[in-house]
């Protein structure tokens, strides 16, 4: 007999984004190993990105809306349905002067629907971000006393953004430890988090887990065994190659283009390389400030820009695609893996990640035999590795066992196996 499981997210579709995927999968294959999902979630606002088509995939799934105030439904009430930017000052604002993060008013609302559904569950399943959700899963803990299990997609102390201003900082420290005590299993999404968790908690080390952000083998049409292939030299002399990026590009403390545009006006210039032969493909959300910085270099018409896409189409273009391309600011955390790499990784289709060698992402796309890593600012190593591209040459000699470990399915599994043990003993 199926086990209920209450999870609490904020980020759910028709929101659209990072935040939604791992939650949306773990409801998806859930039902695989004895456990149905039953979701808290706000009811949708506006948000930077949205997928409607993603509610087919949950369309299973008990799902409970709670409406609450936030700065998504703030702003709308102020400024009407605009889609809010990514770069907004107001964002930027909003999250300096708030604590844990701008969504803690919905969280009373949330609470109380939280607590009449976990009389008919079995385990709590909380995700942050955003972090108010932790002090969520602390007070159902101490009222219901079920089993629960914090998932933390980002690392709340150490991490950059929301450790500032500085007066967060103490207190992120000694809340986050107060949140941790209560939970029965802990669960971070890279390595590096992981040890550094369990590194500052010793004394809940047997109950931090490692399970990382992954990839759909269904998302992709040709890669139904988690088996990437390479595609064949032949349909790539049809059409330009095509160079694709997934999701926000240009907050310069994350990620920036500056090191492909270079390569490729170098490539323009020395080589002759035309739009005809190469094009980069960017879906997801611009900065502004990255918007200038394409019309600067002087490679635009190598560019096609298509903004948001619902995940579906992304991951359509990204396996037809002949290399995906990933800039990552490493200094921005060393605990922080951008969770495309995985999807990448899944697609069959070559990576080049402009990272320092030593990251996490850079020891993974290693590991899966997946592409090519190539330091931020090198330029020369950006314009070899896109002439082997262009010269069919490009290296990538994926291990499917090895890649097989990040499919969402398989997490899935490794999720449910702790929920096991925590509700039967």
């Amino acid at each position: 007999m199926d086990k209920n499981l209450l999870i609490i997210t904020y980020y759910f579709p028709p929101l659209g984004g990072v935040g939604v995927q791992r939650v949306s999968k773990f409801c998806r294959y859930l039902p695989r190993f004895g456990w149905r999902p039953v979701v808290v979630a706000p009811q949708p606002s506006a948000f930077y990105a949205a997928d409607e088509e993603m509610l087919a995939e949950v369309r299973h799934v008990s799902l409970y809306r709670v409406a609450g105030l936030d700065s998504f439904r703030m702003r709308q009430k102020l400024l009407g349905p605009l889609r809010p930017r990514i770069d907004s000052p107001l964002r930027w604002i909003a999250r300096r002067f708030s604590w844990p993060d701008t969504q803690t008013a919905y969280i009373p609302a949330a609470f109380r629907l939280a607590y009449r559904m976990s009389e008919k569950t079995h385990a709590v399943f909380i995700t942050a971000p955003p972090y108010s959700n932790l002090l969520l899963g602390r007070l159902l803990k101490r009222v219901a006393n079920l089993p629960l299990i914090v998932d933390m997609r980002d690392p709340w102390v150490g991490h950059p953004e929301h450790d500032k201003p500085g007066w967060k900082r103490a207190l992120n420290k000694r809340v986050e430890r107060d949140v941790l005590e209560y939970a029965d299993a802990i669960i971070a999404v890279t390595r590096s988090h992981t040890d550094d968790l369990r590194k500052r908690y010793q004394h809940l080390a047997p109950r931090i887990h490692y399970i990382p952000n992954g990839f759909d083998a269904a998302d992709f049409t040709r890669n139904t065994r988690n088996t990437p292939t390479r595609k064949t030299p032949s349909t790539r002399e049809r059409r330009p190659l095509t160079v694709c990026y997934t999701g926000i590009l240009g907050l310069d403390h994350i990620n920036r283009g500056t090191t492909l545009y270079a390569a490729i006006r170098r490539l323009r210039d020395e080589d002759g390389v035309t739009p005809a032969r190469l094009r980069v493909e960017i879906m997801g959300e611009l900065s502004a400030v990255e918007e200038e910085r394409i019309r600067r270099s002087g490679v635009s018409t190598f560019i096609e820009r298509l903004g948001h896409l619902s995940h579906r189409k992304v991951m359509r273009r990204l396996e037809r695609a002949d290399l995906a391309w990933l800039p990552y600011h490493a200094e921005y955390s060393h605990l922080i893996v951008p969770a495309k790499i995985y999807e990448y990784i899944g697609s069959g289709t070559p990576v080049l990640a402009v990272v320092n060698p030593s990251h996490e992402t850079a020891e993974l796309i290693r590991e899966t035999g997946t592409g090519v890593v190539v330091p931020e600012g090198d330029i020369d190593g950006v314009i070899d590795a896109l002439r082997m591209l262009l010269e069919g040459r490009f290296p990538y000699k994926p291990k499917p066992r090895v890649i097989a470990r990040f499919g969402r399915c398989h997490e899935t599994g490794q999720l449910a196996r702790i929920i096991d043990r925590l509700v039967d003993g």
